[in-house]
């Protein structure tokens, strides 16, 4: 199929989708405020819960995108749950009340969440689409910083903080605004005269999509447990380990501005490259005994993730037909975050196996992920010209 021309605007709409995609992070640097106001409550379910509900919302976007509803429509619907969600807790002083709107906007984010690589992999082709999927790795981790720091400044507020870092998901406007610019991808027309045999996804999305979500459950309790890791270490305390985090986002940022021309010269090594990085950013962490060289860990994990994230958006591409794409898409990111749920039962499991979760957790990653790296020097799906 020929590539559609698609225009400067509509490009911006579909970048828009990554940059406010993190929005779960809002309320990351405010957890000890949330603490302190809903005393006697267990907030980390402010965090947690929507990652739950990301992952209901994604199948949910699968079986009506394209389909059911225009890509368009999906977004704009998509925000609008994200606002409400977002920013209903700060009108209602209840922490029952809170999990509900955080429930709602878990549910907007997944339904968003398929949309960006989904509409990047139906609209561009070759080298242009491993660019714009760099490029929506990019917007991804650099909303994610600003997103971060806007509910730190707002959690900051005195005595009003718990209920203005809330309304630091009104960033989400930026989305709504540009949703009315989205381009839809062209569907293959069926044949006139013979019904046209229904196309089947192709099994190795559910390969891909199981990666995705080992990967999150391995690599969580590091992000995790980075600021226990910095004060057992005397390695700088919490603002030490949040910056680690920052420049951790920070990397994946450059990785993916450079996505494109590493794709271009060695994709038959990326992911084995991808996998590497992460597995040798996780020894620096495990090893490391002072903050830079934990922070060099983070920033390797970033950065190789950054590489992996977009490899496997473009293996699913060219892996299931067209028709499929849409719903190999919200498979991705439903496995994707519910890796992040999962994770904590990992936890629990290695705390009953090991005694401890802190360290066995990040040798297991260390091994997993080299190991995954050795698969795909061997086996890659993507080929040299």
């Amino acid at each position: 199929m020929e590539e559609k021309k698609v225009s400067g605007l509509s490009t911006l709409s579909i970048l828009s989708l990554f940059l406010i995609s993190m929005g779960v992070t809002v309320v990351t640097p405010a957890m000890a405020t949330l603490a302190q106001h809903f005393a006697g409550h267990d907030v980390s379910w402010i965090s947690t819960l929507p990652t739950l509900f990301v992952v209901v919302g994604t199948f949910v976007a699968g079986s009506v995108m394209g389909k059911a509803m225009k890509y368009r429509t999906l977004a704009i619907v998509s925000c609008i749950l994200y606002l409400i969600g977002g920013c209903g807790p700060a009108f209602f002083d209840n922490y029952m009340i809170t999990l509900v709107f955080r429930a709602i906007l878990g549910f907007g984010l997944g339904m968003m969440s398929p949309l960006g690589n989904a509409l990047i992999i139906g609209l561009y082709k070759g080298q242009k689409q491993a660019s714009m999927l760099g490029y929506g790795t990019l917007c991804m981790n650099a909303g994610g910083i600003v997103l971060q720091m806007l509910g730190g400044s707002l959690a900051s507020i005195p005595e009003v903080g718990w209920k203005y870092v809330f309304y630091g998901h009104a960033f989400c406007l930026v989305g709504l605004v540009m949703a009315f610019f989205l381009p839809e991808p062209e569907t293959p027309a069926a044949a006139a005269d013979a019904p046209k045999a229904k196309e089947k996804m192709n099994g190795i999305v559910w390969v891909i999509a199981g990666l995705f979500c080992l990967f999150n459950v391995l690599n969580f309790p590091i992000m995790m447990n980075i600021s226990v890791l910095f004060e057992v270490r005397n390695a700088g305390g919490a603002t030490a380990a949040a910056t680690s985090l920052s420049l951790y986002t920070v990397a994946g940022c450059v990785a993916g501005l450079l996505f494109g021309k590493i794709f271009q010269l060695m994709q038959r090594w990326c992911l084995a490259i991808g996998y590497a990085l992460c597995g040798l950013g996780a020894l620096c962490v495990y090893v490391g005994t002072s903050g830079p060289v934990m922070t060099m860990g983070l920033m390797l994990i970033g950065f190789g993730f950054s590489i992996i994230m977009p490899c496997f958006m473009a293996w699913t591409g060219m892996a299931t037909p067209p028709s499929t794409v849409a719903a190999a898409t919200s498979i991705l990111m439903a496995l994707m975050n519910l890796g992040g749920f999962l994770s904590s039962f990992w936890l629990q499991l290695l705390n009953a196996v090991a005694g401890e979760n802190l360290y066995s957790a990040i040798i297991v990653e260390v091994v997993v992920f080299f190991a995954t790296a050795a698969a795909f020097v061997f086996y890659s799906p993507f080929k040299k010209k």
